[in-house]
């Protein structure tokens, strides 16, 4: 990275990107770059660590990266000093007040300052603690041929812990950071701002529990896995239908939380029809963890059930017959129309899910103190669809929802001053989604906009081309949604202690 800016394509170079000749391949390496990124430039992980008001001393610190880019000695990019993420820059009191008055911000009150004034105010701000930006991590093998898991990151560790090596582990990887340094030089009439490119280990505790093991299930709900079209002719005893209970029980599940101590929030995560949390999250925690929230993250598994819309679906068995092609999913569709329109479910299959869901939320807030509002729900496609179920019909204030390419179904009430209206519902959509197209997903969003809900809804192009079914960018808009609600209202709970 040395010698480059920060760009769209230093980006990819920090990413460990090589711009090919080759136009797909460039748009694949370039994504990798793209979706590395934990947090965008400009952000302020210093500030949203300490949990602390903002101070004057604040709002000036967070114009030192200004600073830095407008000012930085150009002779420096020759010399050891001068790297793309490095270097220092030495600015006068009178530019300082020239970019203050410029600036939109809280700071632009210093803009009339004198010099003496100045410096006392940044004298303050060298004694915080140093501005930090996070960048991301970078992957170690970025072409097609590699993989979106951990052990393609740089600075990748697995260390398993406990007696169920083969279940726990703590799996570690390198977050790029830059740091910013401030001195008041003698005179006081410049300071001195420096850029240190650094990298810090992210460590996350990834637990894989199945069936079978001593802490037994998530949760325990009696359920029909039969699909509803089968159910109907089961009276017919020609039909020779046998309907099949289970427990839903949510396993295999992924546990994924901070190993050094308690968290502060929790995400319960719901993958795709057809996906599995181990197979489709286990290897990631990268999705969700850039070291800046104390975060414990659960994706159980949907249940192994029939589904009414391919209920013609049959499988050759190894030995002898034939049996009904099973899914995991969340809950059971009627109809599939290809993505024209909304399918039809089984409103009954997705009741015995909200309700599964609604005890794993009570049992992971007994963690948390009984706080509700520490809770997200999130969810890919079909977990989308049933986790803004069980969030929009909880009795209780959640703190969040994450949703990406899905929707609200159409048999979810939206109740107006529900206990979630004040709740940030987050979603992403892909533009190129033809299996959940936008013409009637956003009309669901509508509902909820008339109801008054808060609804952040984004069409971002997955950089890959995957259309609805995206993979690393899935985990940049996790992560970006994730700091937008728990750093807000970690920001609000400082602000309203601070006042009382």
């Amino acid at each position: 990275v040395q010698g480059q800016k920060w760009t769209m394509a230093s980006r990819c170079r920090l990413s460990g990107i090589v711009c090919a000749t080759n136009t797909k391949r460039q748009k694949k390496m370039n994504s990798r770059g793209k979706v590395a990124n934990a947090t965008a430039p400009g952000h302020d992980v210093s500030a949203t660590m300490s949990g602390s008001p903002p101070t004057s001393a604040h709002e000036l610190r967070a114009l030192l990266p200004r600073l830095w880019r407008q000012f930085r000695c150009r002779r420096n990019k020759s010399t050891a000093g001068g790297r793309a993420h490095g270097g220092t820059a030495t600015v006068s009191m009178d530019h300082v007040r020239a970019c203050l008055q410029k600036s939109r911000t809280l700071a632009a009150k210093w803009g009339q300052a004198s010099d003496q004034e100045l410096a006392q105010a940044f004298r303050e701000v060298a004694e915080l603690p140093h501005l930090q930006q996070r960048l991301g991590f970078r992957f170690q093998d970025p072409s097609e041929s590699g993989h979106w898991g951990a052990a393609n990151l740089v600075g990748y560790q697995e260390n398993p812990v406990g007696r169920l090596k083969r279940s726990n582990s703590d799996i570690s990887w390198d977050m790029y950071m830059l740091s910013f340094k401030l001195r008041v030089l003698p005179g006081d009439t410049s300071v001195q701002v420096q850029r240190l490119l650094t990298r810090k280990p992210v460590v996350a505790r990834v637990e894989k529990r199945r069936r079978g093991d001593p802490q037994g299930p998530l949760v325990k709900e009696p359920m029909v896995v039969t699909a509803a079209s089968r159910c109907a002719q089961a009276s017919d005893g020609r039909k020779r239908i046998r309907i099949e209970r289970r427990n839903c029980d949510l396993l295999p599940a992924v546990l994924i939380r901070p190993p050094a101590g308690p968290q502060q929030w929790t995400l319960i995560y719901l993958h795709g029809l057809g996906s599995s949390a181990l197979g489709n999250y286990a290897d990631r925690p990268h999705y969700f963890f850039d070291g800046s929230i104390a975060l414990k993250v659960v994706v159980p598994t949907a249940p192994s059930r029939e589904v009414s819309c391919y209920d013609g679906w049959w499988l050759k068995r190894k030995n002898s017959g034939w049996r009904l092609a099973k899914f995991l999913s969340w809950y059971d569709y009627l109809s599939n129309h290809d993505g024209a329109r909304e399918d039809s479910i089984s409103w009954e299959s997705l009741g015995v899910v909200q309700k599964a869901l609604h005890s794993l939320i009570q049992k992971e807030a007994m963690e948390l103190g009984g706080h509700t509002h520490r809770i997200i729900l999130g969810g890919k496609s079909q977990g989308c669809c049933t986790a803004l179920d069980a969030t929009l019909t909880y009795p209780k204030p959640l703190g969040g929802f994450i949703g990406v390419v899905g929707h609200l179904l159409s048999c979810t009430p939206v109740e107006v001053g529900g206990p979630q209206s004040e709740t940030p519902l987050h979603f992403f959509h892909e533009p190129e989604d033809t299996i959940m197209r936008w013409k009637w997903v956003s009309k669901s969003e509508q509902r909820l906009r008339q109801a008054g809900y808060r609804v952040r809804s984004r069409r971002i192009s997955d950089p890959e081309d995957h259309g609805h079914f995206v993979e690393g960018v899935e985990g940049a808009w996790i992560r970006q949604a994730l700091r937008s609600i728990c750093i807000a209202r970690s920001s609000d709970a400082s602000a309203a202690s601070s006042s009382s």
